[in-house]
């Protein structure tokens, strides 16, 4: 099960979940502070700005942050039990959880995208992080076209619910959270 989630709601999901691996995407200049250590030892920290073209003062994801998420997807055990956050969990984290669910389930892009829209209403992967994997993977356009699809999450004020997506896509499913 891959949970996303923004960064404020972390120690409140590891309090209830027992998670065996996780992603944090956060830009260069953030740092992670918690009062008790609660992600798991399985943790990747990527740093890269939540934009889609060159800003100055800005990193924008490249195909290093992309690999590196592929490669995080591919090293899920089924059994693993996943967190991937950023600051907001509207951008970063929901394209990262796209990225790895479509790493893992070959040909079900729209399918994935279609489940990430339903769970949430407020995602809006980030565009450039899904292109550069659509390439990565050689889908064809696939992933960013199911991505564009489903459009931009819905208006809202501070930062987004969490939800799930399947780790193991074939298996269907998931629950939302």
């Amino acid at each position: 099960m891959i949970i996303v989630s923004a960064l404020r709601h972390i120690e409140i999901l590891t309090a209830e979940r027992n998670f065996t691996r996780s992603l944090s995407l956060l830009a260069p200049w953030q740092t992670v502070i918690f009062d008790v250590d609660p992600l798991p030892r399985d943790h990747l920290i990527l740093a890269f700005n939540d934009i889609t073209a060159p800003e100055t003062g800005c990193v924008l994801p490249d195909d290093a942050n992309v690999r590196a998420i592929v490669e995080f997807g591919r090293s899920c055990r089924i059994d693993d039990y996943v967190l991937v956050h950023c600051w907001m969990g509207v951008s970063r984290s929901p394209a990262a959880a796209y990225i790895i669910a479509c790493t893992r389930a070959p040909g079900e892009e729209k399918a994935i995208a279609d489940a990430l829209r339903r769970r949430s209403p407020t995602a809006t992967p980030n565009r450039l992080l899904v292109s550069l994997a659509d390439d990565l993977l050689a889908r064809g356009g696939r992933m960013v076209n199911a991505i564009d699809e489903i459009g931009r999450g819905c208006a809202f004020e501070g930062d987004a619910p969490p939800f799930a997506l399947p780790l193991d896509w074939r298996a269907g499913g998931g629950i939302a959270i």
